[in-house]
């Protein structure tokens, strides 16, 4: 998530925030990421972002489907900018954008949209999933509703969430990203902006699998690196062109040089557990309370058992750590604790008819 100028830019009812002076930090040199930390303290925290996840190492939970509104709703006007550090869309609409459920507790509206990329397709994202980076990443940027605006809305541990999308490379041109992709040979330069002539929809930028995604509480990306971002990691990617993706190459950053990478490198994960949304039935047993029962139309006898690399938990989490006792008996011992039972009525039976 990027930012730029000590100042707060309105678009129509659109927001995007600007943190800082432009020439504060960069990707490179004295300005680059590991220098962050010396001007901005959030920069050095405990739950800073991008991370690497291991999806072996996850928790899969069933949560509350993602409500998307006014995401297929083009907007009045869109407008395309270069502010040197990445190319941002902001957007005026009728309808403005928001997304609620999932893991979030309140209503998040639209801010903006902007890219990370690298020098060429082998890498440019910035979360990684088991290590692998993609050549580009998509962050769409909503702040709470409660919280007014984005600039607000950094003071609170859940005032931003962030929809990420990856792209992958396919051998044919996106055409949905057609005229998104001749307006960047517009905007060059820093600071230039260009307009849509046909504004497209959120929805029509984005990957169509919108269940199954990772969920992790973060920061923003870059300076200051605000540790009030719930992240939304969707799983599918969204193909590109090379030539598409090549075309973000040619920005230019503050200074005129070529723009060829904005990513941060991942940072630890620390004590943090990372969420995966699946449509599987996650069922967890706790054999100390009671369960209520099966559901009407519900075939348990077609539920597959999650093999052992499924439904993983952090080892760093005690509370997610099954009780050894909750381990189901041997069916061997069961039947001998039956036979034993029998054995003893006999005998019992036996030493009556002697006394009678």
């Amino acid at each position: 998530m990027t930012a730029g100028t000590n100042k707060l830019v309105n678009v129509g009812r659109s927001t995007y925030i600007h943190y800082g002076h432009a020439q504060d930090f960069g990707y490179d040199g004295d300005k680059g990421p590991s220098h962050w930390g010396e001007q901005y303290n959030s920069c050095t925290g405990k739950h800073q972002s991008p991370i690497n996840i291991n999806s072996l190492d996850v928790k899969k939970v069933n949560l509350p489907p993602l409500v998307f509104q006014g995401f297929d709703v083009a907007p009045r006007e869109t407008n395309l900018t270069n502010n040197g550090h990445t190319v941002v869309v902001t957007m005026e609409s009728e309808v403005t954008p928001t997304v609620s459920g999932g893991p979030l507790s309140g209503v998040y509206e639209y801010s903006q949209l902007h890219f990370h990329w690298g020098d060429n397709d082998t890498f440019g994202s910035e979360d990684m999933i088991d290590n692998h980076r993609f050549p580009m990443e998509l962050h769409i940027v909503f702040y709470k509703q409660e919280y007014k605006n984005a600039r607000t809305a950094l003071n609170f541990p859940d005032g931003l969430t962030v929809l990420a999308f990856f792209y992958e490379i396919a051998p044919e041109d996106n055409p949905m990203y057609q005229e998104f992709i001749e307006l960047l040979g517009n905007v060059t330069g820093s600071h230039l902006s260009e307009r849509f002539e046909t504004p497209p929809s959120l929805k029509d930028l984005i990957a169509k699998d919108l269940l199954h995604y990772y969920t992790y509480d973060g920061s923003l990306t870059t300076p200051p690196c605000s540790e009030v971002v719930t992240w939304i990691d969707f799983k599918e990617p969204i193909l590109l062109s090379h030539a598409q993706v090549q075309a973000f190459r040619a920005l230019e950053d503050e200074e005129g040089h070529p723009l060829t990478h904005n990513f941060r490198p991942v940072q630890p994960l620390g004590d943090r557990v990372v969420l995966y949304n699946t449509d599987e039935l996650i069922k967890e047993v706790d054999l100390d309370e009671e369960h209520p029962a099966e559901p009407e139309g519900v075939d348990t006898n077609k539920i597959d058992t999650p093999k052992s690399d499924e439904t993983i938990s952090s080892p760093k989490d005690p509370s997610l750590r099954k009780h050894p006792r909750n381990a189901a008996s041997s069916p061997i011992m069961n039947r001998w604790s039956v036979l034993g039972a029998l054995l003893a009525l006999v005998w019992t039976v036996f030493s009556c008819s002697d006394r009678c």
